[in-house]
């Protein structure tokens, strides 16, 4: 082999190392972010190698390694890595059949033919319980028959910015510049065609809010589903009685409360997430619910089965409660 040709391989193969390098120095970047243990990692991903392997290249160290070997194995993890996020980043699914949705979905149909002024449905459930999955759920099943807005304090209690938002759901982007006009237009929307409006965040809204509300269910002939925290909502009944009453007594068609989580809800979003199962399932969902119970609920649940989603093959205890204490880490 000539000098050049030696040196030639020689860089090639510093490119390769130095690749190599980069990407288990990413991966590891990755395990800190995610909080994983090298145990955990070298479990799920075979392709890292042996913990010694794994700390060597970190560190820069490629020694006597077969590189070109080792790059196509750490490609293909950091590749699983990547496709593992990209499913993160592209949302939760929605599963119509866990006891929100379909508590929900029930109200919704009993009250969906309704006449009189009681179309109002309260769905109540502290942080985490599932009632803006429960109302996703319901727009996926049934489309454009309802609009979905969020209230927030920057709303204030104004009904005029209250309309903009329900008026941005309904497609009308050249509003009317005051209220009255506002309101006007949303009746004539709501008039065409029977529609509902979700109002998730509800106890963010005051009296004339409200009174808003109420105006809508006495003018237009469809439903007005509020999603809301009970404590905040029982702090706003404080503040404004006499609206809250009015749309809890002869509107309201249902009042739904989530008080807890529901094991068979649990056990689905473990055995749908997770592909390769989970080793004793029943002393999982306990584990589970006693951990999730105060931080966070479904919504708990639901970031464990993503940490669990990225192993291979069957989840024994051990990785199962190493994902449980990490997700308590970070919250």
């Amino acid at each position: 082999m000539t000098e050049a040709m030696m040196e030639s391989t020689v860089a090639g193969r510093a490119e390769v190392a130095a690749e190599l390098v980069g990407l288990a120095r990413r991966i590891r970047a990755w395990q800190d972010d995610r909080k994983v243990t090298t145990a955990a990692m070298l479990r799920r991903y075979s392709g890292l190698g042996s913990d010694k392997l794994y700390g060597r290249l970190v560190k820069g160290d490629t020694g006597e390694t077969d590189v070109e070997r080792q790059l196509a194995r750490y490609r293909a993890v950091w590749a699983l890595i990547e496709s593992t996020e990209d499913q993160r980043r592209a949302g939760e699914p929605l599963y119509d059949d866990l006891s929100p949705a379909i508590l929900l979905r029930r109200a919704f149909v009993e009250v969906a033919t309704e006449s009189g002024n009681g179309r109002f449905i309260l769905l109540q459930g502290d942080s985490g319980s599932g009632k803006t999955s429960a109302a996703k759920a319901l727009m996926a099943k049934y489309g454009t028959r309802l609009a979905f807005v969020e209230l927030s304090p920057v709303v204030g209690d104004s009904p005029f910015n209250f309309l903009l938002l329900v008026l941005g759901a309904l497609g009308v982007q050249d509003a009317p510049k005051n209220a009255v006009g506002c309101l006007n237009k949303v009746v004539e929307i709501l008039n065409q065609r029977r529609r509902c409006i979700i109002i998730d965040e509800l106890h963010h809204a005051g009296p004339r809010i409200l009174n808003t509300v109420k105006s809508l269910l006495n003018t237009t002939p469809g439903e007005i589903i509020g999603l809301t925290m009970p404590t905040l909502w029982y702090r706003m009944e404080k503040a404004a009685y006499e609206e809250c009453r009015q749309l809890t007594g002869n509107r309201l068609a249902e009042r739904i409360r989530l008080e807890r989580m529901n094991r068979v809800d649990m056990q689905k979003l473990l055995e749908r997430g997770v592909r390769g199962g989970i080793e004793g399932m029943d002393r999982a969902v306990d584990i589970l619910g006693q951990a999730a119970a105060g931080r966070g609920n479904l919504a708990f649940v639901r970031d464990v089965v993503r940490r669990l989603a990225e192993l291979e093959g069957a989840v024994g205890q051990d990785d199962f409660a190493a994902a449980v204490k990490a997700e308590q880490a970070s919250r």
